[in-house]
């Protein structure tokens, strides 16, 4: 039996349904998101919400850490201030699933 990918980093991906809101909040992001700033808020703000309507206790802090440090996995597609994701750019194994 193959486990399923964690995508919640720093968080137990096992409560609050966590696991899926994560992956799609990093698919929001990356591979089938990104976009512009705006883009990168609104997912912010659905990744939010999801995990308030669970009555996740650590939905506050998740926001706030991806409003802090999301700037760095989030693909930008205007080319401002770089374009793609500069984790990509820093480290050049990094490929997400």
């Amino acid at each position: 039996m193959e486990t399923e990918r964690d995508y919640c980093l720093f968080i137990d991906c096992r409560k609050y349904n966590r696991n899926s809101y994560c992956r799609k909040h990093d698919n929001a992001y990356g591979v089938f998101g990104g976009g512009h700033a705006k883009d990168r808020l609104d997912a912010d703000r659905r990744f939010y919400n999801a995990m308030k309507g669970e009555g996740d206790p650590v939905a506050l802090p998740c926001f706030v850490a991806c409003r802090a440090f999301g700037w760095f996995f989030f693909n930008y597609r205007s080319g401002k201030p770089w374009k793609g994701q500069l984790i990509k750019r820093l480290f050049r194994r990094y490929r997400p699933a």
